[in-house]
């Protein structure tokens, strides 16, 4: 991927034109990083902007116990943790590599210039925030449920609104997560999670077609398993 597609592909760059978008990724830094490698921790002031140009990023946060919550796994063509360039605060989580990582990194000044030089970018800093926002809410609500099943049936149905593929049978989902991050998305363990998916393909909720697909059959039958109340997947 190159940059200027990495960057039409981030929402908050999207209606930059071709000068623009020219001038930015003349400033922008790339690097190959291998897994397992720290972008930045919780608390550290914000040097810049992250854009995954290939592979993935855990972006998670670790209670005083040492226990790590999974707050969203980043691949190609997604940012890293914008919000303390908005809000000039440090980093509100650590991020990590999951496997080797192409990044382009936006020094924090250049973002800052391009900021105030164009204003319709604000826009799309709005959208990308009220998603994100959007995404913690989920996670809340994922949290509340005590009872794993519901709680993977919850992501799995956020996934399916998000990425799903209509299909003439169901909805075909691409989780590109192991059962061990699932599990730290859902603040379960990885047997949990394991159970949990079995019980669900006894139910008929869902169907293995290989190591990283499935089939959802009937979506509204899958969220049905979720607690009364619950807000639909935005």
């Amino acid at each position: 991927m190159s940059v200027i597609t990495l960057l039409r592909s981030i929402p908050i760059f999207a209606e930059l034109d071709r000068a623009s978008l020219d001038r930015l990724a003349e400033r922008c830094v790339e690097r190959t990083l291998p897994t397992g490698s720290v972008l930045f921790v919780t608390g550290e002031p914000c040097r810049g902007l992250y854009m995954v140009e290939s592979g993935r990023v855990r972006i998670y946060r670790t209670n005083p116990e040492g226990k790590e919550q999974v707050l969203h796994i980043e691949g190609p063509g997604r940012p890293v943790a914008e919000l303390p360039l908005f809000d000039g605060g440090p980093y509100p989580a650590s991020a990590v590599t999951l496997e080797e990582t192409r990044v382009a990194f936006l020094p924090l000044a250049d973002f800052e210039h391009l900021y105030r030089t164009h204003p319709d970018i604000a826009a799309g800093v709005i959208r990308e925030l009220g998603r994100r926002l959007r995404h913690l809410v989920r996670v809340t609500e994922t949290l509340a449920f005590r009872d794993v099943a519901a709680r993977l049936a919850l992501l799995l149905v956020s996934y399916a609104e998000q990425s799903g593929r209509e299909q003439p049978n169901g909805i075909e989902l691409t989780l590109h997560r192991t059962q061990e991050e699932l599990a730290l998305e859902i603040g379960a363990a990885r047997e949990s999670v394991s159970r949990a998916f079995k019980q669900l393909r006894r139910k008929g909720l869902i169907e293995s077609m290989d190591r990283d697909r499935l089939l959802i059959p009937n979506l509204a039958r899958l969220r049905s398993l979720l607690p009364a109340g619950t807000p639909a997947p935005r």
